[in-house]
């Protein structure tokens, strides 16, 4: 089934024309303790009717939450994502940059909707209080509508935290729904 639901993925990944067939509520997570970051959170909750169809898939024993093999199980499949770079889109000061590495931290069954959470290590640390931090979701292929969470596409965290400023921007590109310029000031 894993293999038919990539396929399916796969295929439609190639043939979609700005029209989503997964929709992923989306946000990052940051904690400024230092003017250096170097690494951040991502969090991604997949919508029901893909949740439902992976959760039956996966759930074996069908209780409601991912455990021992089940969860590593679903952590193979989200690694299949790392092709498409989790639709991460970076920059630095106006400059694309692409994370060192992403690492699947959890996956769990809430609201009967599967969350995914993973860190993702920067190419270098981030002075936030000399540079800007972009940062935005987007599926260039338009497969998976990369939706920012209610709350908001970034949330901070951290002793610094009060000292940045997450500012709003229009996305040029059409698969991306808008960034977030994060900048810190003392």
């Amino acid at each position: 089934m894993i293999r038919l639901w990539l396929c399916l993925c796969v295929f439609f990944a190639g043939n979609a024309v700005a029209h989503p067939h997964v929709w992923v509520d989306s946000q990052y997570r940051v904690t400024v303790d230092q003017p250096n970051i170097e690494v951040l959170e991502g969090t991604w909750g997949l919508d029901l009717f893909t949740s439902t169809s992976l959760i039956a898939e996966y759930d074996v024993n069908a209780d409601g939450e991912l455990k021992g093999q089940e969860k590593l199980d679903m952590i193979d499949v989200m690694q299949s994502f790392d092709t498409y770079g989790y639709f991460i889109k970076m920059q630095q000061d106006g400059q694309n940059i692409k994370p060192k590495g992403v690492r699947i931290l959890d996956v769990r069954i809430r609201d009967q909707m599967l969350w995914i959470r993973f860190g993702i290590l920067l190419p270098a640390p981030i002075d936030l209080f000399t540079s800007v931090l972009s940062l935005a979701y987007g599926d260039d292929e338009l497969y998976f509508a990369m939706e920012p969470l209610e709350e908001g596409l970034v949330r901070l965290s951290g002793m610094s935290a009060e000292m940045c400023t997450p500012i709003q921007r229009d996305a040029e590109e059409m698969s991306v729904a808008f960034w977030v310029d994060l900048s810190c000031h003392s």
